[in-house]
């Protein structure tokens, strides 16, 4: 942590230095292990780089649980921005977007044995969008990748409507299934909103 810093301020332009999963290691006392030397030594470390306003770097944060953040780190959060789930309309264009670059991407350079049964796919984005009203980017992007996987590992390389209804369907099955874990290990159905 003090190498970045310190890294950071030799910068004669500026930068962004983007910590994912911020929460990891700046979490409040109560909720780490105590034990946990190394996460005290880092969250000690960043504390020491941040107490001061540098015009070398900007620092973003990303957290799924900012209520998890220790209260020093929220003292030096400047703006926080909250990002809601995709909705419906944006979860169609992530279908899209996703689907075009794990199936019609390698389906049209030919590199691969991938084929794509013909059928209506505007109105098949449009009623997947609808099911899958709740899930975040990255499991939509999960769920097209395994749609590529299921057309490689079926017999001919093709996908067609009733594999892809079929594997939507158990795809949001398990996605159903893990928010009912989380809500019974008593944490929010939907992830917390990220922190920046």
């Amino acid at each position: 942590m003090h190498k970045l810093f310190d890294w950071a301020n030799t910068s004669r332009r500026g930068l962004l230095l983007f910590m994912d999963d911020a929460d990891a290691f700046l979490r409040k006392r109560a909720t780490e292990d105590i034990s946990n030397y190394y996460l005290r030594v880092a969250r000690n470390a960043f504390l020491k780089h941040t107490k001061e306003r540098s015009n070398k770097f900007m620092l973003v944060l990303r957290s799924r649980h900012p209520e998890q953040l220790h209260r020093d780190i929220h003292d030096r959060i400047d703006v926080i921005f909250h990002f809601d789930l995709p909705w419906s309309e944006e979860l169609e264009r992530l279908l899209r977007m996703y689907f075009d670059k794990y199936v019609l991407k390698p389906l049209t350079e030919g590199k691969q044995r991938l084929k794509l049964a013909p059928f209506d796919y505007e109105s098949k984005w449009e009623e997947i969008s609808e099911m899958t009203d709740g899930m975040s980017g990255r499991e939509i992007a999960q769920l097209a990748q395994s749609c590529q996987a299921k057309a490689y590992a079926s017999k001919d390389g093709v996908l067609t409507e009733a594999m892809l209804d079929a594997h939507v369907d158990d795809f949001i099955e398990k996605h159903q299934e893990k928010m009912r874990w989380l809500k019974k290990d008593g944490l929010p159905p939907r992830i917390s909103p990220p922190l920046t």
